[in-house]
């Protein structure tokens, strides 16, 4: 009797929550990503058997997977999250259409852009519609910023064919089981525009791949703005994913910047990147061995996250390499470093997180900074409309960060992060993020989202104390609200 009521209790609030889900979209969490941790809860917790750390995440297999699933085995969090999904998931096979409306306005623009966060525009609105016919979907959203700036972030055109799909369009993306940051993709710069090629499924697979167990690939091209050192680089994506142990998820992750105005753009020169053909730093034809460097701007790396129970208690423990250069065509070296350790208690998910972008380039013993993200003919570095593709935080940057974040029964969402950061200590050459040549940063930041009707309205606090170089330290705050409606 007890089971039954809470079961109908989240059948309940999974409804109240309802018009929120994102909708007719094959990933989960296109225009909201809180829905993703609904699906990383379940699968931290063991429960869910898909690969979550590409997001987003492909609906299409998930469904197979929530139907495994013993609701009577659960805990509270676990069920409410099981509950949404079911829910948002039968959404996603009635709807057709879906048109959704979101202003938002804050006092000031945001210097660091978190997962959930819609923009980093001091001003913003964005009206969305998505659909389907058949086996392509479709979403177009117009943003439009301050200024009269139009743009078509959030909007593709995906065909689904087996097990595979072809996207075109600019969609955010997070690569990593980091909750306040990526070293290689982030939503922190806008998405940049081009067409992928991924897998439609993040579950297992039967035949000779079977012993991945869940996993996820994608390949990608893009193409960067005009508005640079070198117009109109060329950025290859790719990364796999996989889990095959349980609570154990490995990433694999390859970025490159190459071609653009004035450089090669053939498929040869491409061929250079895919086969790792080393060229000289200063353009020449031919050098010194010890001044050769792989063709284009690499990065590259990979990621682990385990989870497990102790002391009755959910927790996973991770961490995040990625470097920007190699010796030996595949020894990746010049290293950026992220680790973190989170647990499920009192209803909520904490984290503790560090990150460290400050990497001595130029091999054993030498200790050159203002390298990473940065390369000799890509000058405006690993950017998109000056904002790191990769860390929150940008280069040089040192970080630590505490975060909790709920989901309430009745859909209400918390989230809250404590950072304290160090940025530019070398005082060389700053990064688009700092505000002088060196500064010390501590900020408090939370967000409360709730549903009212066909409304989701969320509120944002963000306190800052700033020490710039030696002068005196400063203080900011931002207010920002962010309202939803759903047609």
């Amino acid at each position: 009797m007890i089971l039954r009521k809470t079961l109908l209790n989240s059948s309940l609030l999974a409804a109240l929550v309802a018009p929120f889900a994102t909708l007719s979209s094959p990933w989960i969490g296109t225009i909201d990503p809180a829905l993703h941790s609904d699906l990383t809860l379940l699968a931290e917790k063991g429960h869910l058997q898909v690969a979550v750390t590409s997001f987003p995440v492909p609906w299409k297999g998930v469904d197979r997977e929530l139907e495994r699933i013993d609701p009577t085995g659960l805990d509270a969090e676990a069920l409410v999250a099981y509950s949404r999904l079911r829910h948002y998931l039968q959404q996603q096979k009635n709807a057709k259409t879906l048109k959704v409306l979101t202003l938002q306005a804050s006092s000031s623009e945001k210097r660091f852009k978190s997962f959930d966060d819609v923009s980093a525009e001091k001003g913003f609105a964005r009206i969305s519609a998505s659909g389907d016919w058949g086996p392509l979907a479709y979403q177009i959203t117009s943003n439009f910023a301050p200024g009269g700036e139009r743009y078509w972030d959030q909007s593709f055109l995906a065909y689904q064919f087996g097990n595979w799909n072809i996207r075109v369009g600019a969609l955010d993306q997070w690569w990593g089981p980091g909750q306040s940051s990526s070293l290689i993709l982030s939503n922190n710069a806008r998405p940049v525009p081009g067409i992928s090629v991924s897998r439609s499924m993040a579950t297992a697979s039967d035949g000779f791949l079977s012993f991945l167990g869940p996993w996820y690939f994608t390949a990608q091209m893009g193409k960067l703005e005009g508005n640079r050192a070198v117009p109109d680089t060329r950025l290859w994506k790719s990364r796999l994913n996989f889990r095959p142990l349980d609570g154990l998820e490995v990433g694999f992750s390859w970025a490159a910047m190459w071609g653009g105005e004035g450089r090669g753009n053939s498929l040869s020169d491409f061929l250079n990147i895919l086969t790792f053909k080393n060229e000289c730093v200063n353009g020449a034809d031919d050098c010194d061995p010890a001044l050769k460097t792989q063709a284009g701007n690499q990065l590259a790396g990979y990621d682990i996250r385990y989870s497990f129970n102790l002391f009755d208690l959910d927790m996973s423990l991770y961490g995040q390499q990625i470097g920007e250069d190699a010796v030996d065509y595949y020894k990746v070296t010049d290293k950026g470093h992220l680790y973190g350790f989170s647990v499920y208690a009192f209803g909520a998910k904490w984290f503790a997180e560090t990150s460290n972008t400050q990497v001595a380039c130029g091999g054993e013993g030498v200790y050159i900074y203002d390298c990473y993200y940065e390369h000799s003919q890509y000058k405006s570095g690993y950017r998109y409309q000056q904002r790191a593709i990769g860390s929150t935080f940008d280069s040089d940057a040192k970080a630590i960060v505490l975060g909790m974040r709920q989901h309430f029964k009745d859909g209400d969402t918390l989230s809250v992060e404590l950072a304290r950061l160090k940025l530019n200590p070398d005082q060389s050459k700053p990064s688009p993020v700092t505000q002088g040549e060196s500064e010390q940063v501590v900020y408090l930041k939370g967000q409360y989202q709730w549903p009212m009707a066909n409304w989701s309205l969320k509120m944002g606090l963000y306190l800052e104390h700033s020490r710039i170089d030696k002068q005196d330290s400063d203080w900011g705050a931002d207010i920002n609200l962010t309202a939803s409606y759903k047609f």
